[in-house]
């Protein structure tokens, strides 16, 4: 499905707007995506690994 490209200035700017606010919204969440999924694995390991990190 192909998107239409935009023809006039208002659907231009539109289509910049937008764009800027996905990368206002989306550019902050990175690090706290990031860390639920470091958080994640490293409970899991921490799960299976008999006495987690601490282990020696």
């Amino acid at each position: 499905m192909a998107l239409p490209k935009p023809t006039g200035p208002l659907e231009i700017g539109a289509v910049a707007v937008g764009a800027v606010v996905a990368l206002l919204v989306v550019v902050p969440l990175v690090p706290v995506v990031l860390e639920l999924v470091l958080g994640t694995v490293r409970a899991f390991f921490d799960a299976i690994v008999p006495g987690g990190r601490m282990y020696e």
